[in-house]
């Protein structure tokens, strides 16, 4: 099909993508106080404490989505007969809506993360305590159940006031990026473009979407790191909408780019097993998390600063949040005394569970103190259910106030995060390929092509996914020694197998 060209006369210099066009009507919605406010909003949370240079914020990864996305969106929709078209978007012409289409993947990746919180997956859980039942019912009707509360507010956020008047001479496109937003779209449109939209989703969110193409590149660049360097081009550039004999269309790369793919998949699992998931920057993200959490609770911090229409006033910075921990431990030492460490590394928790060899002995040592001779799952699988139990910090506190001094009154945090925020690729949202056959183009699911993609799933299952820590009110970190940590440790296992 014939990709008219988008007027663009602004443009953003950028580290990674350098210098991406802007549209008049995307230039005036990154001025609102909805989009200022993720330069306050770190990408990767506290991981900058661990790796100095990974200070990038949301604003600058929106921008970058809505670039790829751009890309993705222009090859797929040049790759396509005006017959598949037609199939796809049966409510739009395919000679005057493809415009409509590339702005609308455009749009949707600009507003994809613009509802995450004060450093980013770190107060995903406590958002939802700002949310209200209705607000909760809607959320399940567009996503599904269980919905990640930033991805709602995002939608939320594409509708406001301000939005709407920044996109008064494009009417349509709103509703056409919004129903990107979401697995259940509402309206006419969506009703119309059901097959179409479902493909065109996964350009937004997906194994292969426009948000995994910035952020491995741009992480891995900011934390001096080399996993997430991919040519994604290459994988972009061999993307098509793919139909089966039963017509319904597969957003597919084709057989050729299978190299890029993996490179993809590997760079994805290095990043999230060394940069995202490393031991310390877990730790870090969970001390926020119960900071926030107290705050809450104690009435110290009003909840509704974590909901979308505080995000529209441009509130919900990390730099508030964090500013109000420092404030709130200005004035009671004591009850704040655990998140010292995050403006004073002096005070950092200490992880007992670092690497492999470590988890390994901790499951011996569990087997040893409980005689009991189980499986690492099993005791995995115990401690994800004693982290849910209402009963668990109690029942913790106690097991710690039972050692001696200086251990005693020490505070251990114990957190299953199982593979999270990112699942092993599994069906239905699997990545496919496509081959040319003699009767036309056939689709291949990866893993019948891909032994290697097979086992980069493997290892996301087998990955350990449990972070375990401690502070001891008063002691710096490296005054804690090995005899101190494996009194914890064996304080933990008491607790659990209690």
């Amino acid at each position: 099909m014939q990709i008219p060209k988008i007027e663009s006369r602004r443009a953003m210099n950028d580290p990674v993508h350098g210098y991406i066009p802007m549209t008049d009507a995307e230039y005036g919605l990154v001025q609102l106080p909805l989009f200022v406010r993720l330069h306050r909003v770190r990408q990767s949370s506290m991981a900058y404490l661990t790796y100095p240079g990974a200070l990038t914020s949301r604003f600058e990864h929106v921008v970058g989505a809505m670039f790829t996305g751009s890309k993705i969106a222009t090859q797929v929709l040049g790759e396509m007969e005006t017959d598949d078209f037609k199939a796809l978007f049966p409510g739009l012409d395919a000679g005057q809506d493809v415009e409509l289409l590339i702005k609308a993947a455009r749009l949707a990746c600009l507003f994809h993360d613009a509802g995450h919180g004060p450093f980013s997956h770190a107060s995903e859980k406590i958002m939802a305590s700002a949310v209200s039942k209705a607000e909760m019912a809607e959320a399940e009707s567009l996503l599904g159940s269980k919905p990640a509360v930033h991805e709602y507010f995002s939608y939320k956020l594409i509708h406001t006031g301000e939005v709407r008047a920044v996109l008064e001479q494009e009417n349509p496109l709103l509703e056409v990026a919004a129903s990107l937003l979401v697995e259940r779209p509402m309206g006419g449109f969506a009703r119309e473009n059901e097959g179409g939209l479902a493909a065109f989703r996964k350009m937004v969110s997906g194994q292969l979407d426009a948000d995994r193409a910035d952020y491995l590149a741009r992480d891995s660049l900011m934390a001096g790191v080399a996993y997430g360097r991919i040519d994604f081009d290459r994988i972009i550039n061999n993307m098509a909408a793919v139909p089966d004999r039963q017509g319904r269309y597969e957003l597919a790369v084709h057989h050729r780019a299978l190299g890029a793919v993996e490179d993809m998949l590997d760079a994805r699992f290095k990043m999230h097993r060394w940069v995202y998931r490393h031991h310390a920057v877990g730790v870090a993200d969970m001390l926020v998390e119960k900071a926030i959490t107290q705050m809450v609770d104690s009435g110290a911090l009003d909840k509704n600063l974590l909901h979308w229409k505080s995000f529209e006033r441009g509130r919900g910075g990390d730099d508030h949040i964090l500013d109000k921990i420092m404030r709130e431990w200005d004035k009671d030492h004591e009850k704040y005394a655990n998140y010292r460490g995050l403006w004073d590394r002096r005070y950092f928790p200490v992880s007992l569970l670092k690497h492999p060899a470590d988890y390994s002995a901790f499951a011996e040592r569990a087997m040893e103190l409980t005689k009991r001779d189980i499986t690492d799952d099993s005791i995995v699988d115990k401690i994800s259910k004693f982290v849910s139990s209402p009963n668990a910090e109690r029942i913790m506190t106690d097991a710690l106030l039972s050692l001696q001094e200086p251990l005693r009154g020490a505070y251990t945090m114990i957190s299953f995060v199982g593979s999270m925020p990112y699942l092993p690729i599994a069906p239905p949202d699997s990545i496919w390929l496509y081959t040319n056959d003699d009767d036309g183009r056939r689709l291949h699911e990866l893993g019948k092509q891909s032994a290697y993609a097979r086992y980069i799933s493997e290892e996301w299952r087998n990955h350990p996914s449990v972070y375990l820590a401690c502070i001891v009110p008063g002691l710096c970190k490296d005054k804690v020694t090995p005899g101190m940590k494996a009194e914890l440790k064996d304080a933990v296992i008491r607790a659990v197998f209690a």
